[in-house]
């Protein structure tokens, strides 16, 4: 007869029952994060209670509940309420207490902006246990795409926007029509009732109509200050005048979205278009350790650089040695900005790649500039003298385009002409960089540095979609990502060099 280990009845009573604690082994997970949150500062998230009263849940085991769901993949309030009652890793943190979900759902809504005051924090406890290490802070910068808690239909241009409204105007028509006719015949139906209440469907809609008109008047706003910031741009550049075809389209597609109306519509990297969000992080190059987190509801990165790098020096204490970005950080004014600041920066260009290429032999970038004579030499050998300048930039032409056999490959206009920004030399500077040994060798540590963190956030915990909606809610709920993704590294570095936290940090 085969023989099983069949273990201690379930029914059987324990004289001396184990303690939830004595579940838990060492080193796990549950006893870091509430070991860490116990070490956090909560003076401005208990200032908010009263001592009048119901007691009401410790903080502390809110934040602890919150910042270890997220760091094994369970954000929802409902779940993580549940598992307050069934799971012993829970329970242990919970110590045995079972928050509803809107206790949890509330409570984060609400101290969203303490919560950031964490993160600093759990970055000092970092540099303390020597993870990340003062003096030697090597980041590298990028962005992800994390869908809105919205849906995309509801994302409507001015157009769908009045038509929506249109039809909402109708269908109040209609239910006001029977209304009345139904007032007339059943009146006494109502009972203690006026008789003039406003149907549950009425009211319903009269709300969304209210919505509608003011996502118009939002969505005339954005395609005024975007109508705005293009013609700033068009005449900082020298091209005074109107907007182009492309210009107005762009201005006439802008949309915005009636479910949450700071989400954008952005490009993802499958090339498919979705209400999104852009999350930001700056990570240590040596353990993938988020030194500063932030999401913008702008599609590109380009002026997300700067404001990342100072978040990152403010959050450390002290400054960046080193900092990598890849091409959509990439602009002439970037590097300008960042020409006087004491940082070895590596951010990629995007024109790079069309060095030296047969495809775009005739490309700005394989023109060569020669700043002794302050003129170009195209890849025929021909030379394009200055023909204007202002204080942004200047134009040089070549004027022997009619006897280049290659004219028609090189320029569609009479003459070829390159335009020439006053920071263009920065650009070129950055370039060479890049594409030196050192500066290659240097810019690829980027590809194991971020890219596997936001691979983790949204893989392994299955971040992929915010909870909360609006900017603000959202940058909140992002880093409290950011904190478990934190929480984990330390746990796996405290299990890895056999680290006691609490003596170490005594």
């Amino acid at each position: 007869m085969i023989k099983f280990k069949n273990g201690q009845p379930r029914n059987q009573i324990i004289l001396f029952p184990k303690s939830i604690e004595e579940y838990i082994p060492d080193g796990h997970l549950a006893r870091l994060v509430l070991s860490i949150v116990l070490m956090l500062n909560f003076d401005k998230i208990n200032n908010k209670f009263s001592n009048i009263g119901q007691h009401a849940f410790s903080p502390k085991i809110l934040v602890a509940i919150l910042f270890y769901g997220y760091a094994i993949g369970i954000r929802s309030s409902r779940k993580l309420s549940k598992a307050c009652q069934e799971r012993l890793d829970f329970m242990y943190i919970a110590a045995e207490l079972r928050p509803s979900h809107k206790t949890i759902s509330e409570f984060r809504r609400e101290n969203l902006e303490e919560l950031k005051d964490f993160f600093q924090e759990i970055i000092i406890i970092a540099m303390k246990l020597g993870l990340v290490k003062i003096g030697n802070i090597n980041v590298s910068i990028d962005g992800t795409k994390i869908r809105a808690n919205a849906s995309g239909k509801l994302s409507k241009d001015e157009s769908g926007l009045e038509k929506l409204l249109s039809e909402v105007n109708g269908k109040i028509t209609e239910i006001l029509k029977e209304a009345e006719e139904i007032d007339k015949k059943e009146d006494f139906e109502h009972g203690n009732n006026r008789g003039d209440e406003l149907p549950k469907e009425l009211h319903k809609l009269e709300c969304r109509k209210i919505k509608i008109e003011n996502a118009i008047i939002e969505l005339k706003e954005e395609k005024e200050q975007l109508r705005g910031d293009i013609k700033k741009t068009k005449s900082k550049n020298g091209n005074e005048g109107k907007l182009n075809k492309t210009e107005k389209k762009k201005i006439e597609k802008t949309k915005i979205n009636l479910t949450d109306p700071d989400a954008k519509y952005m490009k993802e990297r499958e090339g498919c278009v979705k209400t999104n969000y852009n999350a930001q992080a700056s990570v240590n190059e040596d353990n993938q350790f988020i030194l500063a987190n932030d999401v913008t509801d702008e599609c590109n990165d380009k002026k997300q650089l700067i404001p990342m790098l100072e978040k990152t020096e403010k959050n450390v204490g002290g400054k960046v040695n080193k900092g990598k970005a890849d091409s959509g950080y990439h602009s002439a004014n970037v590097l300008a900005a960042m020409s006087n600041k004491d940082i070895d920066l590596y951010v990629d260009d995007p024109s790079k790649q069309r060095l030296g290429s047969e495809n775009f032999k005739y490309d700005k970038v394989n023109f060569k500039y020669n700043s002794e004579t302050d003129s170009y030499t195209c890849p025929e050998g021909n030379k394009l003298e200055l023909r204007s300048r202002n204080e942004e930039r200047s134009i040089y032409i070549c004027k022997t385009c009619n006897s280049c056999s290659m004219k028609k490959k090189c320029t569609k206009g009479e003459n070829r002409t390159i335009t020439r920004n006053k920071n263009e030399h920065l650009v070129e500077e950055n370039r060479k960089k890049l594409l030196s040994e050192d500066g290659k060798e240097e810019y690829q540590k980027r590809m194991h540095t971020v890219e596997p963190v936001f691979g983790n956030i949204k893989e392994n915990t299955g971040f992929r979609r915010f909870l909360l909606r609006g900017l603000e809610k959202v940058k909140g709920e992002f880093n409290i990502a950011c904190i478990a993704h934190n929480l984990k590294k330390i746990a796996a570095y405290c299990v890895e060099d056999n680290i006691d936290l609490e003596r170490c940090l005594a």
